[in-house]
């Protein structure tokens, strides 16, 4: 019989899978596979005794879609190759079974129908001979008889019940009915059932209580995947867990843990390309681009009493100081070097006065203020020198005068957060509902983003709605296309006005839909997605559940916060917080002056005292 098995396999090879790469041949010590075609082929040996297939030998990246199997055993070879292919990080997709009976029936080939796996394969024929030889004249048969079966795959019930296609003939080398044997089953799956797994997460996916009342980009993306191959759509819905965890073991919870237990075919509400979950799971072309950024607390206007410092920035102010002392002791040294070379004896010299001197000197210089002859440096040198120090005064007070006015013009925020550094330097915690915000940078190498994923609090809604009342938390949110934002349902409008988006993303992201490993469905989902990404319905879809499902007014001032601020007009009249920072340095100068006054008072009064008692002293 195995020459006539070889015949009809070589016929089915060249007319259904010369669109594969290449072929996988499984067969067993027992049985051989002769194939004459032009294909690739790699002829793989199965350890019936061991009921053992080496993944090692056939999961190599060699691209065949196409796989033939030549076994005493086609159910457990069949069970070994579906098990393997989902712990690889090859893909099968498209791959197209062809199912060839052996010498020794140890089973008989129908016993393929019924199998869970087929659950996941659309492309499978099996051939089955009609006759039992006993091992009797099993070469040269004058005519053989070989039924083709498919399994079933469509429809509502009994997907994996075998299905009669034809039968094929070698004595005259024909077919029965002449049927096309891989028919394309996916095209119109005659109202098979197609489970999503989702949960709400406005705007990607909005549950209705009937299917029509459902929104959502992604939602409706897959809602009409499915009308589209004539499929029936069933809701698994996460009620805890959200988008969940995969483990090392292959278990997990939540919306990853149920397609990868085979509790659904397709997930979505805003996955992204993770790079774990690709271990496991099969990811769709994208849909959309999200940013993922924070709600952080607004910035409040600075006090009216540091102004006079925001004229200068700190470095600013660092240099102005350096070069105020810097000055100070050239001029000092100028000083002490014309004394020393006019006087003979040293001791009459007093370091201290000349450098007291040079202080209340350079200080009038930097506020603009008469410089007395007998204050400056003698010489040419002195002359150069004190020349450089007006106009260094001069461009220092003329640029202090604009920054000052600038800033008593316009009002000043304290420590505004708007880059990923000013918020990692903030020191705030950040969270949301599940630690899937962080899985794209959680091994990022990055100090910034270390320090970022260290401080992601995951927590459920009401204690965010807590800390929403506070000032010392942030949110993380998606800045969508088209300027809307994925808002977690706990910043309510009675909170907004406390916070503020930031202006850079942590990071972005490409929003996918995932499915089982090797699915069949993804070709399909793939290629839906890219057209109606083309025509705009997934923006349009969007817009739409934004619009009805989420709060207007926290999008709105979300939306609009920087525009208000950079637009709302900000003439008002002349008030207290204002100058309170001029005044503030007016009252310090009184109140240092009156203390000076008072001293030098006293140790005037001092000094008198002491003057008249040495006196008096004296002349007796």
């Amino acid at each position: 019989m195995n020459i006539y098995v070889d015949v009809l396999a070589n016929l089915i090879i060249q007319q259904y899978f010369m669109n594969c790469r290449c072929l996988l041949a499984f067969t067993d010590y027992e049985n051989r596979f002769y194939f004459n075609g032009v294909l690739p082929i790699v002829n793989i040996r199965v350890n019936i005794s061991k009921t053992c297939v080496h993944p090692e030998v056939f999961l190599r990246y060699y691209g065949c879609q196409g796989i033939i199997v030549k076994s005493n055993k086609p159910t457990v070879v069949f069970r070994t190759i579906e098990h393997e292919i989902r712990l690889t990080t090859e893909r099968f997709n498209n791959r197209k079974y062809l199912f060839l009976p052996g010498d020794d029936m140890m089973e008989n080939m129908k016993d393929i129908f019924g199998m869970k796996e087929l659950h996941y394969v659309a492309d499978m024929v099996v051939a089955n001979s009609e006759k039992d030889y006993n091992g009797t004249n099993t070469f040269f048969v004058p005519d053989e008889i070989l039924s083709l079966w498919t399994h079933k795959y469509m429809g509502t019930e009994n997907n994996i019940n075998g299905v009669f296609l034809d039968k094929w003939f070698s004595k005259n080398n024909s077919y029965k009915l002449n049927k096309y044997l891989y028919q394309n089953k996916l095209i119109n799956q005659m109202k098979r059932k197609i489970q999503f797994a989702t949960f709400q997460y406005e705007p990607y996916s909005v549950i209705g209580s009937s299917e029509i009342e459902h929104k959502g980009s992604e939602m409706m993306t897959a809602l009409l995947f499915a009308k589209q191959y004539n499929m029936t759509p069933q809701l698994v819905i996460n009620q805890e867990g959200y988008w969940g965890d995969i483990f090392e073991n292959w278990t997990g919870y939540g919306l990853l843990g149920n397609l990868l237990k085979d509790g659904a075919d397709v997930g979505f509400s805003a996955l992204y390309t993770w790079e774990a979950d690709y271990h496991f799971l099969d990811l769709s072309k994208p849909m959309i681009r999200t940013g993922i950024t924070c709600l952080v607390p607004a910035p409040k206007l600075a006090a009216g009493w540091l102004t006079p410092l925001y004229s200068y920035s700190k470095a600013m102010w660092v240099a102005v100081g350096s070069m105020f002392f810097v000055c100070i002791l050239v001029q000092s040294g100028m000083h002490y070097i014309q004394r020393k070379s006019f006087k003979c004896n040293t001791k009459y010299i007093n370091g201290l006065k000349i450098f007291s001197q040079s202080v209340f000197c350079i200080a009038k210089l930097f506020v603009q203020q008469v410089v007395s002859r007998r204050e400056m440096p003698e010489g040419s040198i002195g002359k150069y020198f004190m020349g450089f120090l007006f106009t260094f005064s001069l461009f220092l007070s003329s640029s202090y005068s604009s920054g000052l006015s600038t800033i008593m013009t316009l009002p000043r925020y304290s420590a505004p957060i708007n880059t990923v550094e000013e918020f990692v330097n903030s020191g705030l915690l950040w969270g949301a509902t599940q630690n899937g915000w962080i899985l794209s940078i959680e091994k990022a190498e990055d100090p910034l983003y270390k320090t970022i994923v260290s401080r992601f609090v995951p927590t459920n809604e009401e204690k965010l709605r807590e800390l929403s009342k506070t000032s010392n938390f942030a949110f993380s949110l998606e800045r969508l296309p088209n300027k809307n934002y994925a808002i977690g349902s706990y910043i309510k409008k009675d909170v907004i006005g406390n916070f503020h988006l930031m202006k850079e993303d942590f990071y972005w992201e490409q929003c996918v839909m995932m499915t089982r490993k090797s699915s069949v469905l993804l070709p399909l989902l793939d290629s839906f997605i890219l057209r109606v990404f083309e025509t705009g319905l997934i923006s349009h879809w969007q817009n739409e559940a934004t619009r009805s499902s989420m709060d207007s007014s926290v999008q709105k001032a979300v939306k609009f916060y920087y525009y208000n601020h950079k637009n709302r007009n900000f003439v008002v009249k002349l008030k207290w917080i204002h100058v309170e920072g001029a005044f503030g340095l007016l009252y310090i100068g009184y109140i240092i002056s009156f203390f000076a006054f008072l001293f030098e008072n006293i140790l005037q009064r001092y000094s008198c005292n002491t003057l008249k008692l040495s006196l008096v002293c004296s002349n007796r």
